[in-house]
């Protein structure tokens, strides 16, 4: 008598013959041991295990293989493409001081210096910051809501051409002479960002629905790459600072960098239709969306509301943790930290030039990345215990009131206790590791028990939680600076 044993994996049943797993080998075991047995009347889900192999073999799977891990590197460059054109946009903040600076000023003076900077100049980052969170807020919860009604491909094609139509267009103004119309740069400037954060937070929320339908590590690459966006535009901050060079050219380098990643993207995403194994789950992805938008195609109001319903009755603690995470980041980063003064008593290079982006914006970057790929090799407290997750991104406000009492300058209310620099780096240092590490957890623990055709839309609701937070924490941080 021969016993037989049925496994699913990705909505692919296989059964085996106990006497065939008696001759198997260790290791063909512990791949089969990932899989889970289906229950009766269970609706089949593509991916519910935290621990996926990268690449499987084809005699225990009947779907391809990511062959030199090529789609786990193009969601990796998604990632990384859909957050570096705005860390440049930001980045490039010299050039900014340079184009409002006071055009009366001799060259022999400094444009930037806390003397000689005008009104124009400081408003701009606050400025900056109000129209690209309320835009990105609003876009995303437009790409939630028509989830259904435009396809992946249509929102991703359509968002990347308008972010290289926009930067195409700053690239161009860099080499204009706005010195006598100052006011209407500075408004163009902010409708371009307007728009260019609506198009980021549209090809962020599709970039990271699409990569939920698949295992949950091309989620986590889709994290790892956004922070290794951060990582090169942090890095490309110090070596133009280390080389001197002019506002103008900072900038000109800056957009023209963004331009070309932003292209790149839009040829990788491209490329993935014409790879087996993305094919296997994007063309899944779309008969989901038609069987759906089938069975519902009357009372949509309704059924927008059910559809919505069962994502978040299973993701809630999930959508909630992601909002803190990054609620927390964005109130203390950067607003505050960038703040932080350098205690050293002597003038020189590091206190003057690279403090605030050394100790400040690298140390974060980097320790953000890191804690993404720590993901890789521990997944605590893991995706049955949504609720201790939830408790270690509340235990993170305790950063909020411990950076404020570093030596933040100006400040009025609050005294210095936390004096010597070793206390900020560690604290940006520690900031950043739980943000990587528990943002990433979030987004790849969430989809996990979807099914198939909620798939795309828990890791857009997931998106819209994350960007609530930083538009949150971004409004909390003008709040925290006035407090100090």
């Amino acid at each position: 008598m021969h016993l037989l044993i049925q496994f699913d994996y990705f909505s692919n049943p296989v059964s085996y013959d106990v006497s065939e797993i008696v001759s198997t080998s260790e290791s063909e075991l512990e791949l089969m041991a990932y899989e889970r047995v289906i229950q009766p009347g269970e609706p089949q889900r593509r991916h519910t295990a935290e621990k996926v192999p990268l690449i499987k073999p084809t005699s225990f799977l009947q779907e391809p293989l990511d062959k030199r891990y090529g789609v786990f590197l193009i969601f990796g460059y998604l990632g990384l493409s859909s957050l570096l054109p705005w860390n440049f946009f930001i980045t490039a903040k010299k050039y900014f001081d340079y184009k409002f600076r006071n055009t009366s000023l001799p060259s022999n003076v400094s444009f930037d210096d806390d003397v000689h900077t005008v009104q124009m100049q400081k408003d701009f980052e606050s400025y900056l910051a109000i129209v690209s969170n309320g835009s990105n807020l609003l876009f995303m919860i437009l790409t939630v809501l028509l989830v259904r009604k435009i396809s992946v491909k249509v929102r991703v094609v359509s968002s990347t051409l308008l972010i290289v139509v926009i930067f195409v267009v700053t690239c161009s103004l860099t080499e204009v002479n706005t010195d006598t119309w100052q006011n209407g740069f500075f408004i163009f400037t902010l409708v371009m960002a307007t728009f260019m954060s609506g198009c980021q937070s549209v090809l962020t929320g599709s970039v990271l629905g699409l990569s939920a339908v698949f295992p949950p590590i091309y989620s986590q690459s889709t994290m790892i790459g956004q922070a290794a966006g951060g990582t090169f535009s942090a890095l490309c901050s110090i070596l133009t600072h280390a080389t001197g060079g002019d506002p103008i050219t900072s900038g000109l380098i800056y957009f023209l960098i963004a331009t070309v990643v932003t292209i790149l993207s839009l040829v990788a995403f491209l490329g993935l239709h014409f790879m087996e194994f993305s094919r296997y789950y994007m063309v899944s992805l779309i008969s989901d969306v038609n069987k759906i938008n089938e069975e519902l195609v009357s009372h949509d109001t309704i059924n927008v509301k059910r559809f919505f319903h069962v994502i978040l009755k299973k993701t809630w603690m999930y959508c909630l943790s992601v909002c803190l995470v990054f609620l927390v980041t964005l109130s203390v980063f950067p607003a505050v930290c960038s703040l932080i003064k350098s205690e050293g008593t002597e003038k020189n290079s590091w206190t003057d030039t690279y403090f605030t982006p050394v100790g400040c914006f690298l140390l974060f970057n980097v320790w953000d990345f890191l804690g993404r790929l720590f993901t890789f090799i521990c997944k605590f407290p893991g995706s049955q215990r949504p609720g201790l997750l939830l408790f270690f991104t509340v235990l993170r406000i305790g950063f909020i009131p411990l950076l404020m009492l570093c030596n933040v300058q100006p400040r009025e209310h609050l005294p210095v206790y936390l004096k010597n620099d070793a206390y900020p780096m560690v604290l940006i240092s520690l900031l950043g590791l739980t943000n990587g590490y528990f943002g990433t957890l979030c987004m790849t623990f969430g989809p996990l028990n979807a099914e198939d055709e909620h798939l795309e839309g828990t890791g857009i609701v997931l998106a819209l939680a994350m960007t609530i937070g930083l538009a949150g924490g971004s409004a909390l941080s003008f709040l925290f600076v006035n407090l100090i």
